[in-house]
């Protein structure tokens, strides 16, 4: 080898330890600059899920094995932290990019260490009440950034974890009287009851009780309260989709106004129509639409305290949730991040976790997995109450779209306003 040779191997060999040292500081010390250049991979990687209300105890409680189990994705640990929201709220979230996703020009090896800091409070996961309102948020991303951020197939699609619907349920002193004088429980025998001059005195029961008083999220501020008051309309147009010229219509807006005149609404900050029923007792309503699932897990409460439980009815129309577990797959979250989320949401369908699901009035999208499989099962325990272990003899809703949801709001908005 010559002279030249030697040199230029020399000089060659010199940088590259040259950059590796550079690097090498960088990474020890942190200073990745701007280009986000550095580093080691982390001990432990936090994802954040924000978790519709109906099922946010039942995730919690995973999470909290999920981590007790020490869980990990490429040799790091998996923290999970999930954040109650109710669907509408967070739709409205991501309508409006109150998350702070990234503009669609920008780059995260673009962002500075404190922008990039910034994004560690980005949602990783979103598990919404049904999958509609996962297609309403990808319609807009549609618009915001030209493409869809949930998605519908491929490792990272968006998958269902448990199921519950909207039931009737009424105490059971006030439940014989209204049955026997006005038939089985719908909207339009809540109606009638709504609108008895005499109330009770009418209806066959204690005068003492006043009038017929409905337990409902009234307002449709809620995904509970908006799919009831759908559900309220599939029957009144006798069809299973609403439009927005359905929910609009006058003669339907008098009818539903007439109805709901009886309603309490009691729930409120966080507060289920169920709870409220388990705190109020026949202050918070008679009977009224709960989720199935909230009513389980109240039941215990709502005896206890009133004495009587409430008895379940199942609707001939309904609306079922099914809590959908959507991985966002944009550049704010990382390709840890989100294989992180795919093992916690591969957790959340294990048999175990969907017998689980079970202690918290949830029904397993599991078809293996039975209502009664688990010791603590809560459709076993109020079996005697109605409950129904397998839900065959009802039709289902279609979900509302954005117009209708917006029709809705509008409607809100001037039955508050009066």
């Amino acid at each position: 080898m010559n002279r030249t040779r030697v040199f230029l191997v020399t000089v060659l060999s010199a940088a590259a330890l040259f950059v590796v040292g550079t690097l090498a500081w960088r990474t020890i010390s942190g200073e990745g600059g701007g280009s986000g250049l550095a580093a080691t991979r982390p001990e432990i990687i936090r994802i954040r899920v924000v978790a519709a209300v109906p099922v946010e105890q039942w995730v919690s409680a995973a999470a909290e094995e999920f981590k007790a189990d020490g869980r990990s994705t490429e040799g790091t640990t998996i923290e999970v932290e999930v954040i109650p929201m109710d669907g509408l709220v967070a739709l409205g979230k991501w309508e409006r990019n109150s998350f702070a996703a990234l503009d669609r020009e920008v780059l995260p090896g673009e962002l500075h260490r404190d922008e990039h800091e910034a994004l560690q409070d980005f949602p990783t996961v979103w598990i919404a009440d049904g999958r509609y309102l996962v297609e309403i948020a990808n319609a807009s991303f549609r618009g915001q950034f030209g493409q869809d951020r949930f998605l519908s197939d491929g490792q990272y699609r968006v998958r269902p974890l448990a199921k519950t619907l909207l039931v009737w349920g009424l105490f059971r002193s006030r439940g014989v009287p209204l049955l026997e004088n006005l038939g089985p429980i719908s909207w339009s025998t809540v109606h009638k009851a709504a609108g008895a001059p005499t109330g009770w005195k009418e209806l066959g029961g204690d005068p003492a009780w006043g009038n017929f008083k409905l337990a409902v999220s009234a307002s449709g501020g809620s995904v509970s309260g908006s799919a009831a008051i759908i559900a309220a309309a599939g029957e009144f147009f006798e069809k299973a989709e609403v439009t927005v010229e359905d929910v609009s219509d006058p003669s339907f807006a008098i009818w539903l106004t007439e109805l709901l005149e009886a309603a309490t609404d009691l729930s409120g900050g966080g507060t289920s129509t169920a709870e409220s029923a388990a705190i109020f007792g026949y202050t918070a309503g008679d009977g009224g639409q709960f989720l199935e699932s909230e009513l389980l897990q109240n039941m215990e409460g709502i005896q206890t305290r009133w004495q009587e439980p409430i008895v379940l009815h199942y609707p001939s129309v309904t609306t079922w949730f099914d809590f959908p577990f959507a991985i966002w797959v944009g550049p704010e979250t990382s390709a840890l991040q989100k294989n992180a989320a795919l093992a916690f949401q591969e957790f959340l369908l294990s048999e175990a976790q969907q017998q689980r699901a079970l202690e918290f009035g949830l029904r397993p999208v599991d078809p293996g997995v039975a209502v009664d499989a688990e010791a603590g099962s809560l459709f076993e325990r109020w079996q005697r109450l109605g409950v129904q272990k397998e839900v065959l003899a009802v039709e289902e809703m279609r979900p509302a779209n954005r117009d209708v949801l917006s029709a809705l709001a509008r409607w809100r908005d001037l039955n508050e306003g009066q």
